[in-house]
């Protein structure tokens, strides 16, 4: 995980945010819904290669079980917030999950915007 921590460390500080899983592309279109109670947050000025190692080592058996999850992460107004999300690919779907997940918003991944709940 060093390597790939490292890369996914400035990815999410020099663009804002990732979506990775191991072995995996990256996706390109559905909509991304985090699980609750994968939520995890930290102050940008301290989140580091630790901080992202530790939250990957936690998830990696749930993420490696299902190819439809992902290690996701945003930054905003300082806050790093790491999350286990699903890629869905009907936006229907998508907006049920999110609501049944407790989510405020879900990831429209071929269009960039969020869609709030």
């Amino acid at each position: 995980m060093g390597i790939v921590a490292t890369t996914l460390l400035a990815e999410v500080k020099e663009c804002g945010g990732m979506t990775y899983a191991p072995g995996r592309p990256t996706p390109i279109a559905g909509f991304m819904v985090s699980l609750h109670g994968s939520e995890r947050t930290f102050p940008l000025s301290a989140f580091g290669h630790a901080e992202l190692s530790n939250y990957m080592r936690e998830y990696a058996n749930r993420i490696d079980a299902d190819p439809r999850l992902y290690y996701g992460a945003w930054v905003d107004e300082g806050t790093v917030y790491l999350d286990v999300s699903m890629n869905i690919a009907d936006r229907v779907e998508a907006l049920l999950m999110g609501e049944f997940e407790s989510q405020k918003a879900i990831y429209d991944v071929a269009t960039g915007n969020v869609i709030n709940l």
